[in-house]
């Protein structure tokens, strides 16, 4: 008996490899014996058939012994023929981006990492790359659209993980940081507010006292610090006294990072 798609137990040096989810058929015996009937089993287990071919779809990642053996029509059992069927996972592709970012500046692309893979970065702006963490770079219009990222990984292909970019204008002259503030309760200038911060829903704000030691922090600042110290022991109150403090403003989506100090007075 002739094993087609399946191997003997001298000849596992070449295992079968499929893909998980995918559906193969394997047989024996191109010109079977009249009446004889077949009995396939998946680690032991019977399978439906009883032809001498099958259909498997192999939905869970793992190896498995794939055994045939038939049955003449005068009763006699010819052997088992068996082998190994290596069922590869189909990789996961999850792609992500810094969108949306700003005219000039940069798009970056990332793809989870997984094991042994190649990466395929496609758009509809005719965009490709085979990096798995891809940069294009100056921005324009022209860039923004719907990007894909397919992941292959033991001859298994993921399925498609799609993501849009953003191109905003983000005019510089809407974004402004003031050097100072008075939070004295008097209803002007009580909160430090940074003009054009709102466009940028991905920032982080950290404010540090002279010491280097960070007395508020904000993950997205939304324009609400009133001088208080928020983080950390507070002597005496939680409002700040007068004097300089430091700042770091990372705008994340357009890469932008702005450092520089603070003038608090009351």
């Amino acid at each position: 008996m002739i094993l087609s798609g399946l191997r003997t137990v001298a000849q596992l040096a070449m295992p079968d490899n499929v893909c998980e989810g995918n559906l193969k058929q394997y047989n024996v015996d191109p010109n079977p014996s009249a009446g004889s009937t077949y009995t396939w089993r998946i680690d032991g287990i019977d399978q439906v058939s009883s032809i001498n071919e099958i259909n498997i779809t192999w939905n869970t990642a793992g190896t498995y012994l794939l055994e045939v053996q038939e049955l003449s029509i005068d009763g006699c059992l010819g052997p088992v023929r068996s082998g190994q069927v290596f069922v590869n996972p189909t990789p996961v592709a999850i792609a992500t981006s810094n969108s949306p970012v700003c005219a000039g500046s940069s798009i970056n692309l990332y793809a989870d990492t997984v094991q042994n893979a190649t990466y395929l970065w496609t758009s509809s702006t005719e965009y490709s790359s085979t990096d798995q963490n891809a940069v294009i770079l100056s921005v324009s219009s022209a860039d923004a659209g719907s990007y894909s990222l397919v992941v292959t990984a033991n001859g298994c292909i993921s399925a498609p993980s799609t993501i849009s970019i953003v191109e905003n204008s983000c005019d510089v002259a809407d974004f402004f940081i003031p050097e100072g503030f008075s939070p004295n309760g008097d209803g002007i200038n009580d909160l430090f507010v940074i003009r054009g911060i709102l466009d940028y829903p991905a920032n982080t704000f950290v404010i540090f006292n002279r010491w280097g030691n960070k007395v508020f922090e904000a993950s997205p600042y939304q324009n609400t610090w009133d001088g208080r110290c928020t983080i950390g022991l507070r002597v005496g109150g939680d409002e700040l006294p007068i004097g300089t403090y430091f700042y770091v403003l990372n705008l994340h989506n357009s890469g932008a990072i702005y450092k520089g100090t603070i003038f608090l007075n009351r």
